[in-house]
């Protein structure tokens, strides 16, 4: 399988302010989950920033996609990319990341 990469964002300002912001963030990332690159995500507990599984892309595409990102775009947030080569998986899993 290919390398995955596991994207963790840290909010640079208040909630109130990401949540203004929020609809337009999620518009923009909901096109990569259609295009079948980010697999899962979601906001971190405590509410302070959220995390990406994102597949089919390299490392420089997830840059590029994250510098036009409304968050990054408005200082709202900073993306950390972390590349790993998956080794094992839950029954099911991989063959279901190798259909998207």
């Amino acid at each position: 399988m290919k390398k995955m990469f596991v994207v963790i964002s840290t909010y640079l300002k208040s909630l109130e302010e990401i949540n203004e912001k929020r609809g337009d963030h999620l518009a923009f990332i909901n096109n990569y989950v259609l295009a079948g690159k980010f697999i899962m995500l979601g906001r971190k507990n405590p509410v302070d920033g959220a995390v990406i599984i994102a597949h089919n892309v390299t490392r420089e595409e997830l840059e590029d996609i994250f510098k036009n990102d409304p968050y990054f775009v408005n200082g709202l947030a900073k993306y950390d990319i972390t590349e790993f080569s998956p080794a094992s998986y839950a029954i099911g899993i991989k063959e279901a990341i190798e259909k998207l």
